[in-house]
C-alpha cells in the first residue's frame, strides 16, 4: 500500500507555487506588515509592487510569523487524506516562532497523523530547493524514518548565497545586525553573504564585498566550488536563483556562469514571492545549491 503523504510549506520558496511539481502540496502565506497595515501575497500585492514601494516611497516593512490558527486549519482539512505530514519550515534561526509554532501543532496531533516539521536553515530559495529535493526522495522512498534521515541531510547540503545592494533591508527584517548593514552602506560596495547549511548556528554571514555585480557573480561562482570541493560533491543536485526581476542583467549573468562553470542536474529560475522582497530590497538576488 502506498503511503499517501502531504507537503505543506510557505510563500518564501523563492519559485512560484506552479513549479512546485507535486501534486499534494500545501501551502500558507506569510503575512507582511507596511507601516499598521497587513498584506497576504495576491496578483496585487506581488514582490514587484513592494520593491517599487521601497524605491517609490521609501517605505520599511516586516514579516510576522504564520498563523497557528492558520496552520491548525490546514491539519485539520487534511488529516484524514493522508498518512503522514511534511511541513518544510523557514529556518528556526531566522523565525524561532514559526518553528515553534509548527512544532506545538505536530505536538497537537501527535497520535492522529504523523507530522515531520524539517527545519531548513534557509530563507528566500534555500526553503524552496529542500522542497524540490525532497519530493524527488518521496518519489524514490514511501518509507518514513528514510525521508526522516534524508531531509536532515539536506539540510547540511544546502547552501545559499545573496547579493545585496542593500543590507539595510536585511537588518529591517531582523536577519543581521546594524554594524554589518552600516558597513555595507558606508563603503558604497555590492555586499555578498550566505547561508550555510552546515552551519548549527544558522546566522547570515559575510561571503565578500565586490564593486560590480560581474565580480560579485564570480565571487559566488568561487565560493560555491570552494565549498563542493570541501564536501567532496562532484556535482550540484538541485539549483534556485531568484531575485528582483529588475535586475536581471546581474541574475542571468549569475546563471550563464554558474552554468558554464560548474555540474547541476537541474537549475529552476525562480520567482520572489512579497515575503521574500522584504529582505532582498531592490536589485537583490541569489541562488541557493543543494548538493545531496
Amino acid at each position: 500500500m502506498n503511503m499517501r503523504i502531504l507537503i505543506i510549506s510557505a510563500d518564501n520558496l523563492g519559485i512560484s507555487i506552479e513549479q512546485v511539481p507535486y501534486q499534494h502540496f500545501e501551502y500558507l502565506k506569510y503575512p507582511v506588515l507596511v507601516g499598521e497595515k497587513e498584506y497576504r501575497e495576491t496578483e496585487t500585492f506581488t514582490a514587484s509592487w513592494l520593491l517599487e514601494r521601497f524605491i517609490k516611497e521609501k517605505i520599511t516593512a516586516k514579516s510576522s510569523s504564520l498563523s497557528r490558527a492558520e496552520m491548525t486549519d490546514l491539519i485539520e482539512k487534511n488529516i484524514n487524506n493522508y498518512d503522514l505530514i511534511i511541513h518544510i519550515v523557514m529556518g528556526s534561526n531566522m523565525s524561532a516562532a514559526t518553528f515553534n509554532i509548527a512544532e506545538e501543532v505536530r505536538e497537537k496531533y501527535k497520535g492522529k497523523v504523523n507530522i515531520i516539521n524539517v527545519d531548513t536553515r534557509q530563507v528566500v530559495g534555500g526553503v524552496g530547493v529542500i522542497l524540490l529535493r525532497l519530493i524527488d526522495i518521496i518519489k524514490e522512498n514511501e518509507k518514513e524514518e528514510e525521508i526522516r534521515n534524508r531531509a536532515r541531510e539536506l539540510v547540511v547540503n544546502t547552501f545559499s548565497y545573496y547579493v545585496t545592494p542593500d543590507l539595510n533591508y536585511l537588518y529591517r527584517g531582523g536577519r543581521i545586525g546594524k554594524a554589518k548593514a552600516f558597513l555595507g552602506s558606508v563603503l558604497r560596495v555590492l555586499p555578498v553573504v550566505g547561508l550555510m547549511g552546515d552551519d548549527p548556528e544558522g546566522e547570515v554571514v559575510p561571503i565578500g564585498q565586490e564593486r560590480t555585480y560581474k565580480q560579485a557573480n564570480s565571487l559566488i561562482i568561487n565560493s560555491i566550488m570552494e565549498k563542493m570541493n570541501e564536501q567532496k560533491a562532484d556535482k550540484i543536485t538541485v539549483s534556485i536563483i531568484s531575485g528582483d526581476e529588475s535586475n536581471s542583467e546581474a541574475i542571468n549573468g549569475l546563471r550563464q556562469e554558474f552554468v558554464s562553470s560548474v555540474p547541476v542536474e537541474k537549475l529552476v529560475t525562480g520567482k520572489l514571492h512579497l515575503v521574500e522582497a522584504i529582505y532582498m530590497g531592490p536589485g537583490g538576488y541569489g541562488i541557493t545549491v543543494c548538493m545531496k
